[in-house]
């Protein structure tokens, strides 16, 4: 290896260090290529050391080896944190014999001095002082464009409120409720049309309304078990048998699950209980 190494540097014909930079003197955060090239004797191939270069130097990616005739070029792009005078130990490149062996060459120092990037400061001293702030004067309060909104505001509200109450109450809907005749003629006419379950289903939501008025708590929302318990509860009185053999026989026809020439005469069953339990309401 002494002997490659002591061949090497009495043949080296380009032996160096440069420095291509953008400017000719670089700033803090440059990208600097460290270059270095050497002669390579026959056979042999140069491989870029390794390199950990210590703050305030980084490396900024692998070295570049670049190979012309029997020179070999090496390259490190580094960047600098810290203006001023630096010194960089540049790693030897390593030479692979063709018999596998490897030689290394000396470490080179390159010095370079980076600039900063801000623009010089003066001393303390030399900074003149400033004279006095004045009094800052303090806004007059002004409670017109309060005013001004309130006034905007009336004359926008006032009309529509007067407006709003010239308007009267709502009328109450007209009631569509049918007279007991026409809606017996109506249940008559669905059940020859073959309705049998519409009927059904009129006669029991009638029925189910008057329970509900005379007894809050059997609401339509409830099935007609509960229902039934809820009037035995509160009405123990009432034909309840009567009651819940008509109520789910309502329900059946409505269903479709009883023949369907029943439902007129369902709906007429119901219609004669109605009017006895408003009797007894009476």
């Amino acid at each position: 290896m002494t002997s490659v190494i002591g061949a090497l540097v009495t043949h080296q014909v380009m032996l160096g260090l440069s420095l291509i930079m953008q400017s000719a003197a670089p700033s803090v955060g440059d990208t600097i290529w460290v270059r270095r090239t050497i002669r390579v004797p026959s056979g042999h191939t140069v491989r870029a050391a390794d390199w950990e270069p210590s703050d305030p130097v980084q490396l900024l990616a692998r070295a570049r080896v670049v190979v012309i005739g029997d020179a070999a070029e090496i390259s490190y792009p580094v960047v600098l944190w810290q203006p001023g005078r630096h010194t960089l130990e540049l790693p030897g490149p390593l030479l692979l014999g063709p018999d596998g062996t490897v030689d290394s060459l000396p470490e080179e120092l390159v010095r370079l001095e980076v600039q900063s990037v801000l623009p010089p400061v003066a001393n303390d001293s030399a900074l003149s002082p400033q004279p006095r702030a004045g009094l800052i004067q303090r806004r007059v309060v002004s409670s017109g464009p309060l005013v001004a909104l309130w006034l905007a505001t009336l004359v926008l509200l006032v009309p529509l409120h007067l407006w709003w109450k010239r308007r009267g109450k709502p009328t109450r809907a007209a009631s569509h409720t049918l007279p007991p005749d026409a809606l017996e003629s109506r249940l008559a006419r669905w059940a020859d049309a073959g309705e049998h379950r519409a009927v059904a289903s009129v006669a029991l939501t009638q029925l189910r309304a008057v329970l509900a008025a005379r007894v809050p708590a059997a609401h339509a929302g409830l099935d007609t078990e509960r229902v039934l318990a809820e009037l035995a509860a509160a009405r123990p009185e009432w034909p309840l048998g009567d009651l819940g053999a008509l109520l789910r026989a309502l329900d059946d026809a409505r269903f479709g699950a009883t023949a369907s020439g029943e439902a007129l005469g369902l709906s007429r069953s119901s219609a004669e209980l109605r009017d006895r339990l408003l009797r007894d309401a009476a």
